[in-house]
């Protein structure tokens, strides 16, 4: 069974946890991603697909359309804040995607605005940290 990673960020939570916000830290099994909507997460997995429409691009993470776990939605007018084109940096690499979990239609996405919320250079193991913010 696919299981989703979720990597707690320490670095970006340090400077961002609020006195009374629960942090919930463990694993999550891909199919319960929709528990986690309106949290801040970081998830590491592969694209496995993705498509460019006339006003935005999906990247598909845990599966190919339409059974993908989580969609990365990045608007037209983000697009000039990437080198390149957003399909060739991104598809079928291993990515880490860090933002907030909104449902679309009953799918997981997370809108990315910003490369930073993108790095595709990983060199990481499935099997060793799953963790959720």
């Amino acid at each position: 069974m696919k299981t989703l990673l979720l990597i707690f960020s320490l670095l970006t939570a340090s400077f961002s946890l609020k006195a009374q916000q629960d942090v919930v830290i463990g694993h999550w099994d891909f199919k319960e991603i929709s528990k986690a909507a309106g949290k801040e997460v970081v998830i590491v997995d592969s694209v496995y697909d993705g498509r460019t429409f006339d006003n935005h691009t999906l990247l598909n993470v845990g599966g190919k359309y339409p059974g993908q776990i989580i969609s990365v939605f990045i608007a037209k007018n983000d697009y000039h804040n990437f080198d390149g084109d957003i399909l060739s940096l991104y598809l079928h690499k291993k990515i880490s995607v860090s933002g907030k979990i909104s449902m679309y239609k009953d799918k997981a996405q997370i809108i990315v605005t910003n490369p930073k919320q993108l790095n595709s250079h990983l060199d990481w193991n499935p099997k060793v940290l799953n963790v959720i913010l």
